[in-house]
């Protein structure tokens, strides 16, 4: 499902410059659940980044079901975005003036879906991670764990083959990021084929929740 090889990534110039990839190769099959551990400076957000399609890298490839997606234009990466990957990230990331429904029918706007299918797959996702009663909140008006519940769901809501999850249970407290991790596993399963990337410095988390552990250090593949 996705083959990275010699992945690199730099950030400033001379000097300053500061390797955050140092050539990383990876593969993870369809299906397959992993968990990327490292310390905080190990590279594992720009990781996620790449593949999620939010940056590109300055050498190396990557391929994401046979397409290269490292050689992708602006539109190319945002169709990819919409459609292969589902982004939940620790910081939650709801647009704070729509309420919970219409953070998650967003992205639906820009697959041409009418006004009505986007509300009913909308609601429907927040049925699913047990919001459905809190439609019509605001993100203010919503605990972390909620906010996080319907980020979930906003991620979702395309249908993505690949979910990729940076530090999901960051802002959280124990029992809400259990929570979150069960209904994380569960649309994995749901999904049948769908992959899940699950970023976290948490080695309990990785050891519980995933099939491998895929471990950063210094920007390069340590096991």
């Amino acid at each position: 499902m996705i083959r990275a090889h010699r992945l690199e990534k730099s950030y400033g110039r001379g000097d300053s410059r500061v390797v955050a990839l140092g050539g990383v190769d990876l593969e993870v099959d369809g299906g397959e659940v992993i968990a990327i551990v490292g310390k905080s400076g190990s590279g594992k957000s720009t990781l996620v980044n790449l593949l999620g399609g939010l940056d590109q890298p300055d050498g190396g490839t990557l391929e994401v079901d046979g397409q290269t997606i490292s050689s992708l234009d602006r539109d190319g990466l945002a169709l990819y975005r919409r459609r292969t990957v589902g982004l939940v990230f620790q910081s939650f990331n709801l647009v704070p003036t729509l309420d919970a429904l219409s953070n998650v029918a967003l992205p639906l706007v820009f697959e041409g879906l009418p006004k009505a299918e986007r509300r009913r797959r909308a609601r429907s996702l927040l049925d699913r991670v047990d919001l459905g009663q809190r439609a019509d909140h605001l993100p203010s008006e919503l605990s972390g764990g909620e906010q996080q519940r319907v980020a979930l769901a906003r991620a979702l809501a395309c249908d993505p083959r690949i979910l990729l999850a940076d530090e999901p249970t960051g802002n959280l407290d124990s029992v809400t990021a259990d929570a979150v991790i069960e209904l994380l596993l569960g649309t994995q399963e749901d999904g049948g084929a769908r992959t899940l990337i699950l970023v976290t410095h948490d080695e309990d988390l990785a050891a519980s929740a995933s099939d491998r552990i895929v471990r950063l250090v210094d920007g390069r593949v340590a096991s």
